[in-house]
């Protein structure tokens, strides 16, 4: 720590030290010694001239130096991993495990295509596909399961938020017909219209569930399935509608089986955006994965 700078180790050593509260599980942690962690964290302190933990009975807890401290320390290593991995990504051929969360329309379009031109052009890269819902998605975002994720907005997009993909409007859509072919379909004749919707948190549910509280009255919710397939089925035989995004209806052609009527009075636009992991540096292969599944959802979409 020359010129009181301190080093990336010295910081990955606080960063420890912070989370695990305690020096000699952060030792064990880091392969060395007790003595060793509280000299190189007295080190780190003096060249920084400021105290970052209260020594306590049973380990150790961040001052209000230290708490200002952590979120700034862990930008900076995250910063220089990817510094590290980037100079690294560029004497070799991508290679590794990408993990990617597909939303069900895009594995069951996408999923033969992206494995078949990422194999054809990075071999050394090992796709990891998973499947669920936006919600899902965001959590294994966040704890680093996945490394590239679909996610579902409803609502105006924000400028200033992840990558749109796609936008469509939420339709209704069953079988027999909602009086008549086509159309538009008020959002508040929800109210009346036996409804087939997945179980909460799901993002849909909750964005319909506040519309209608606005307007003071209750969705007709007959029954709640998650999944694309139980929904499918029930609305083919029983008298009951789903709430599907336009591009579903059109991409898995069921506007041919069912009727579907666009929702109004307010529209319920769909946004399909994508999102990688800030939990950990993203690797070049993950780098050239997202771009070939971004050119190949707008290309669906264009089509």
């Amino acid at each position: 720590m020359a010129d009181g700078t301190p080093d990336l180790e010295a910081l990955r050593l606080f960063v420890k030290v912070a989370e695990l509260g305690n020096l000699s599980r952060a030792a064990t942690a880091l392969g060395t010694t007790q003595p060793s962690v509280s000299r190189a964290l007295r080190a780190l302190e003096d060249s920084l001239r400021a105290s970052l933990f209260h020594r306590t009975g049973r380990g150790v807890k961040l001052t209000t130096v230290g708490e200002e401290t952590l979120p700034k320390a862990r930008d900076l290593l995250a910063r220089a991993d990817r510094f590290s991995a980037d100079i690294r990504d560029q004497t070799r051929a991508p290679s590794g495990t990408v993990t990617v969360a597909l939303l069900t329309l895009y594995m069951r379009l996408l999923a033969a295509d992206l494995f078949d031109e990422v194999h054809r052009q990075f071999p050394g890269i090992v796709l990891r596909l998973l499947e669920s819902f936006s919600v899902e998605h965001e959590d294994w975002l966040s704890n680093g399961r996945v490394d590239i994720a679909l996610v579902t907005r409803y609502g105006r997009a924000r400028s200033d938020g992840p990558e749109v993909l796609a936008t469509s409007d939420v339709m209704v859509v069953g079988n027999p017909d909602l009086g008549g072919a086509g159309g538009e379909l008020p959002f508040r004749a929800l109210a009346s219209i036996p409804l087939v919707l997945p179980a909460s948190p799901n993002g849909l549910r909750l964005w319909v569930e506040e519309e209608a509280r606005r307007r003071r009255f209750r969705l007709n919710v007959v029954i709640e399935a998650d999944s694309v397939e139980a929904q499918h089925a029930i609305i083919s035989r029983e008298r009951c509608y789903a709430l599907w995004s336009q591009h579903s209806v059109r991409l898995q052609r069921f506007d041919a089986s069912f009727a579907a009527r666009r929702v109004v009075e307010p529209r319920l636009p769909r946004s399909v955006t994508m999102k990688t992991t800030t939990h950990h540096p993203l690797s070049r292969a993950s780098r050239e994965v997202a771009r070939i599944l971004r050119r190949r959802i707008l290309a669906v979409h264009a089509s």
